[in-house]
């Protein structure tokens, strides 16, 4: 993820620990998101394959 490199090198290039701890935050709440969202995306899919199978 293109985001996560720019939060790792601002973080590499902050002294403060309150905003080092602030990014580390900020990254692992885009990750996460990212997993559910992906997720997500593979039971719609599944849904799609299901209802197209029982229509076929």
């Amino acid at each position: 993820m293109i985001i996560t490199k720019i939060l790792g090198l601002t973080s590499a290039l902050t002294k403060s620990k309150k905003a080092k701890l602030g990014i580390l935050a900020i990254e692992m709440g885009l990750l996460i998101y990212a997993i559910r969202s992906k997720k997500l995306e593979r039971k719609e899919q599944e849904l799609i394959n299901k209802t197209k199978d029982i229509v076929s």
